[in-house]
């Protein structure tokens, strides 16, 4: 029992001393200055020319084909077979109680993920116009 008392003890000491030397050893201030000071960018890059601001990205206008494509390209995966309780393509069972709250409250379920489906139905570079566009191909067209 006092091996294992005398065991213990010195594993202690090889975890506590090594921390204690260390913490003593901190020389430099904590305050946001030092902080500061030690974090800052060590450079800048400059193009020719000067420094060169990013471009903003302007919005691409979609095709009339858009939402067909998205839903081609990711959409179809679970909408074509009804995956994980998804409506299916342009069933009209499957979509009548989801049309309720219209075509608004459809893209705000879409953009949020509800149930198996998530966020943007895995689409996160899709835009809000790309997603609602998506859900107007799908769903059952009126004849």
């Amino acid at each position: 029992m006092t091996k294992r008392i005398s065991r213990l003890v010195q594993c202690l000491l090889l975890l506590v001393i090594p921390s204690l030397s260390m913490a003593c050893q901190l020389k430099e201030a904590m305050t946001p200055e030092a902080i500061y000071e030690r974090i800052k960018p060590v450079g800048t890059i400059e193009a020719e020319g000067g420094l060169v601001a990013a471009a903003p990205v302007a919005a691409t206008e979609l095709s009339a084909t858009a939402g067909e494509e998205r839903y081609k390209s990711t959409c179809a995966v679970c909408h074509e077979t009804g995956v994980g309780g998804a409506p299916k393509f342009r069933n009209e069972a499957d979509w009548k109680e989801r049309m309720t709250v219209g075509i608004d409250g459809m893209l705000a379920i879409a953009i949020k993920g509800k149930g198996a489906m998530p966020p943007k139905g895995t689409c996160m570079q899709c835009s809000d116009q790309e997603l609602k566009m998506a859900i107007e191909y799908m769903i059952p067209q009126k004849k």
